[in-house]
């Protein structure tokens, strides 16, 4: 059994797909700039924000969108985010430490877990400007292991697309995919797969 977990959050965790994706283009909207279709927004999830309008904003101001995307998410989250079915059991049946790496910022990802009620699961919580580079870089798993004195063997990283993957590659670290996030069983075919919160939690048993 692993002495730590570290779970994704959006995807992962929170089904945050549809609050992340109207939050996008309204902000696109509200700036006048080209509006990415759902399913090219939805396959960059789990990258920093910055870089997402980056590469499906090309022309756009991106500083000014990450601005009116910050500004307008939490009264949409509150609208359309919800825990995957299972969470709250999930989290309180594990035992040993429980982290979190998201590619949200620092700030925003404590707002988010805070509004969903999980933050009392959590021994440290990580953004990725807390780092000097976001997923698939090592960084954040190297960071958290530090903090909590736990050897990257002795842990296992949860996520829903390859970037959280590729993150726990590159980090030495264990890695299981959920099938029921943001990138699919198909993309996440080269690690071990889960397809449920039961069989989640037979898996870090």
């Amino acid at each position: 059994m692993a002495k730590l977990v570290v779970f994704d959050f959006d995807g992962t965790l929170s089904d945050s797909r549809t609050s992340i994706i109207k939050t996008f283009q309204h902000a696109c909207i509200e700036l006048g700039t080209l509006v990415p279709q759902p399913e090219d927004i939805a396959t960059r999830i789990g990258l920093p924000l910055v870089q997402m309008f980056e590469e499906l904003v090309p022309d756009g101001p991106n500083a000014a969108l990450v601005l009116g995307y910050r500004e307008a998410y939490v009264a949409i989250d509150r609208l359309h985010t919800t825990l995957f079915p299972g969470v709250h059991s999930l989290l309180g049946h594990l035992p040993g430490l429980l982290a979190i790496a998201t590619s949200k910022s620092q700030s925003g990802a404590e707002a988010s877990v805070g509004r969903s009620g999980l933050t009392p699961h959590f021994d440290l919580i990580v953004g990725h400007d807390t780092v000097a580079r976001p997923k698939p870089n090592p960084d954040m798993l190297e960071y958290i292991c530090a903090a909590l004195d736990v050897a990257p063997s002795e842990a296992v990283m949860v996520g829903d697309t390859t970037f959280d993957l590729e993150m726990a590659d590159n980090a030495g670290m264990r890695a299981i995919g959920v099938a029921w996030g943001m990138h699919g069983s198909a993309r996440l075919s080269r690690w071990e797969v889960v397809d449920s919160m039961g069989a989640l939690r037979a898996s870090l048993a």
